[in-house]
């Protein structure tokens, strides 16, 4: 960082031709006896209030000066980081046409499996380059941006205290239109809007990582496995790395960041955003019962990241998920009770709602041939 101005430095001395010598500014200037030495030391007063002010608001804007430029500059590569998450997930179409022939293997089509396995071989070592390199970069500018709100944060209490032990006594806190008051407002807008802003980039960057790692890794048959297929009631590869990588990066979080209530507001809304991506993930498949008992042991592992990382509002929606995945598991006739009993204890109340209730559902294999059993019986059907 550059130094301060000189006229800060030489204000901070003592040094102000308002005073004209190496006076301190919080002590009155010795001497000007004489018949008029009232008001000249009362217009000393004022001119000694007044370089305080001007000492203080060129200090809050030295600082802004050094702070704004350096979150413009690490808030625009987090959106580049963003952009190049964008990129390196596989386009649509194209997880398309690997599920479509993950389907043929499934069911029993060998010239669809060569395909698939060339398709995958084709683009998985540019792909696993590709996603190293961007989480590596990820990383660095991740630890730079918190590192950069610990130097925020130490600045401001300094000022602070400056302001609380030394201003105080010349400036009124409570005065809106003072112009310290003011510059002073203005810095710790300006870094907490910087600060939402990083961090939004931050967690839209770790969400889409974990959105790309369940598109490219979750396979077909982990929801719908052959019939032959032994249950290990394991969680997925998919599931597995995601939640390694959501590990790895609340980790940086924990460590870097000092304060309990944006710590907890930061990995509330991680929570939130992985619950809908999770949602939308469950709706991708068609789900057989013995895909159930493996979507229920993913879904634990995912509780269980969300149950040390979360607040209690928050772990609701993971609770309310792993209930509604029993119905993957349950006979026909046993499925309308069990989302009456849900209903009646309100579990899905400000989690999901009821269409979403629905499309879960009907992601069920069998779903077609158990729909009249269903619907037309439940509230929200």
């Amino acid at each position: 960082m550059e130094p301060l101005p000189v006229r800060v430095c030489a204000y901070a001395r003592g040094t102000c031709a308002v005073w004209g010598g190496p006076h301190s500014l919080y002590e009155p200037k010795e001497g000007a006896r004489g018949e008029h030495s009232g008001s000249k030391n009362g217009i000393a007063r004022l001119c000694r209030q007044d370089a305080i002010e001007s000492v203080f608001c060129i200090l809050l804007q030295s600082v802004g000066n050094h702070v704004r430029p350096v979150f413009t500059r690490i808030i625009a590569e987090l959106r580049e980081l963003e952009h190049s998450a964008m990129v390196v997930m596989v386009p649509h179409e194209q997880r398309s046409q690997g599920r479509a022939m993950l389907g043929g293997t499934a069911s029993g089509s060998g010239d669809n499996a060569a395909t698939a396995g060339r398709h995958s071989q084709a683009y998985s070592a540019q792909r696993i380059e590709a996603e190293k390199e961007l989480r590596d970069r990820f990383v660095s500018v991740e630890l730079r941006f918190f590192e950069l709100i610990h130097l925020c944060d130490l600045a401001v209490q300094m000022l602070e205290i400056y302001y609380k032990r030394d201003l105080c006594q010349f400036i009124v806190e409570d005065d809106f239109l003072n112009i310290c008051n003011q510059e002073k407002k203005a810095l710790e807008h300006a870094i907490d809007d910087n600060v939402a802003v990083g961090m939004d980039c931050v967690i839209e960057i770790i969400l889409r990582q974990t959105q790309h790692i369940l598109d490219t890794e979750q396979r077909l048959n982990d929801y719908h496995p052959n019939s032959n297929s032994s249950l290990t009631l394991t969680p997925t590869l998919a599931c597995t790395r995601a939640v390694q990588f959501l590990s790895e990066s609340t980790q940086i979080i924990r460590s870097m960041t000092t304060q309990k209530q944006m710590r907890e507001v930061f990995l509330g809304e991680i929570g939130l955003r992985l619950f809908n991506v999770l949602l939308e993930n469950i709706k991708r498949f068609q789900i057989t019962e013995p895909g159930g008992f493996q979507l229920i042991a993913d879904l634990n592992l995912y509780y269980d990241w969300a149950e040390n990382n979360v607040d209690p509002e928050t772990l609701r929606f993971f609770t309310a998920l792993k209930d509604l995945a029993n119905c993957f598991i349950l006979a026909p006739r046993d499925l309308r009770g069990f989302l009456r009993d849900q209903y009646s204890r309100h579990t899905f109340d400000g989690v999901m709602r009821s269409e979403e209730v629905y499309d879960v559902v009907a992601c069920r294999a069998d779903y077609r041939q158990i729909r009249t059993q269903v619907e037309g019986h439940c509230d929200f059907m």
